[in-house]
């Protein structure tokens, strides 16, 4: 229910209807009279048709950014001395003190920290609601006119409350599922943004999921309009280079949030290996995963769609050179992004396709028609605040382009230039609540029914 990059929504607030607004959901219709959506992870089919994977990771993704959120209200106001009205001219002083703060925060834990994690141990969705349980009279949770639930705020007028937060669903939903957070990396990010993900794995599922977080503030923003083309640092090497005779260049602004120096990792490592030692040992020593063919997701909206395709490639150019790193990762990558802009030059993109045709890698790029951001060829005003040129930048991977009215379409990268997406609507069709109102357009569930492969196949052949 925001309208900020990367930030939560549940989808059981978006409606589904016909063209006569009749209710399509299994479910009754809300209170109010309108629609809710009541997709549930635990009815995923056995095959992971595009609809599942949609769908389970709009899932995954609303319960992270629900964490997030709560972890963001502690973290800054955790210890800190706060005032309250307590009349027309007078108030009082408090200092904040949330109840087991160790529940979400566990970084502060006794136990052995593993320097692959910020995490000293797993976040279940019962740990979450149980901190909730305790601690709403801290929270505060905007609802619209249409009963749509807004981000949570800290209340500043610490207020009882017993009924909990709609957006507690999402977590409600994570329990049934037996979804757990094994790491959660916020520890330098600030309000301006930074660097942040999360990695869920989903016994249900049997997926390993790594979430992106998108864009929160004046840093991150800076990040995203940094174009400049960097041809280093994911080929750094010769052997980093499939395609004989290029000159592949990814994104200045993005590639520098991964690539740069983990602050406080212990090996000095650059933050896209330390999420990937982490991914590779829960594959390696979680027993709830070892010998069970999980799979291996990447997901994100906008500059989180971004990281999450060059983090999805990294791990399949890895996978393909048989690097040690990534051993015990699954041969196949998939990244399925909403929003996603474009991160790299068309060698970047050979050498995407080169392990697309390899199978290490697969690409399911949501994009609204009438979003800007997933575009190339950027115009003005928008161009004098980009380092780097724009026209140098195409996408990646199969395009799911969703429309308002009408069938999403399919087709293998499918770029489109800035102009041919501008209008007076550009800015509303990159929130995240169009992707979910467009995502449950009755009209694309035939689309929805073939699996990823199938998608591929249908799509195009990694050449054009």
């Amino acid at each position: 229910a925001s309208v900020s990059h990367g930030q939560e929504i549940s989808a059981s607030d978006v409606p589904i209807t016909d063209e006569n607004g009749v209710c399509q959901n299994d479910n009754t219709a809300a209170a109010d009279g309108s629609c809710r959506s009541n997709y549930s992870l635990s009815e995923a089919a056995q095959e992971d048709t595009v609809d599942v994977v949609i769908h389970a990771l709009l899932k995954i993704s609303d319960f992270v950014y629900s964490f997030a959120n709560v972890r963001r209200i502690v973290k800054a106001n955790e210890g800190k001395s706060r005032k309250k009205s307590t009349g027309w001219f007078s108030s009082e002083k408090y200092t904040v003190a949330f109840d087991t703060p160790a529940l979400i925060r566990t970084q502060d834990g006794a136990q052995e920290k593993s320097k692959h994690k910020l995490f000293k141990y797993v976040v279940t969705p019962d740990a979450i609601k149980l901190f909730m349980e305790k601690n709403r009279k801290w929270f505060d949770e905007p609802v619209d006119k249409d009963g749509v639930a807004g981000d949570w705020k800290f209340d500043k007028t610490v207020s009882e409350k017993n009924e909990p937060f709609l957006l507690e669903g999402s977590v409600e939903e994570a329990t049934q599922v037996n979804m757990k957070i094994v790491d959660y990396d916020d520890e330098f990010s600030t309000k301006g943004g930074g660097l942040v993900y999360g990695v869920v794995v989903n016994l249900t599922r049997k997926w390993i999921t790594v979430v992106f977080r998108g864009t929160v503030g004046t840093t991150d923003i800076a990040t995203d309009r940094d174009f400049r083309l960097d041809h280093e640092s994911f080929f750094e090497s010769e052997d980093d280079i499939f395609v004989s005779g290029g000159k592949p260049g990814t994104h200045m602004g993005f590639t520098t949030y991964l690539m740069d120096e983990k602050k406080g990792d212990q090996d000095g490592r650059k933050s896209l290996d330390r999420i990937l030692s982490c991914v590779n040992e829960e594959f390696k020593s979680n027993p709830d995963v070892v010998g069970k063919d999980f799979d291996l997701y990447v997901t994100g909206h906008s500059l989180g769609g971004g990281l999450a395709n060059l983090f999805a490639f990294k791990a399949a150019q890895l996978k393909a050179k048989d690097d040690e790193s990534v051993k015990y990762l699954p041969e196949k990558i998939t990244a399925l992004t909403f929003a996603s802009p474009t991160v790299g030059n068309d060698d970047y993109n050979k050498e995407f396709q080169y392990l697309e045709k390899k199978g290490n890698l697969r690409h399911v790029r949501v994009a609204n028609e009438g979003d800007v951001v997933p575009t190339n060829n950027i115009i003005p005003p928008a161009s004098f605040a980009i380092k780097g040129n724009t026209k140098l930048y195409t996408q990646n991977g199969v395009n799911l382009h969703l429309h308002p009215d009408k069938e999403v379409e399919v087709d293998y990268r499918a770029t489109k230039d800035c102009w041919s997406q501008t209008s007076l609507s550009s800015l509303d069709n990159h929130m995240v609540t169009e992707y979910y109102k467009r995502v449950e357009l009755l009209a694309n569930k035939k689309v929805y029914q073939q699996t990823v492969e199938e998608l591929y196949n249908a799509a195009g052949d990694f050449t054009n």
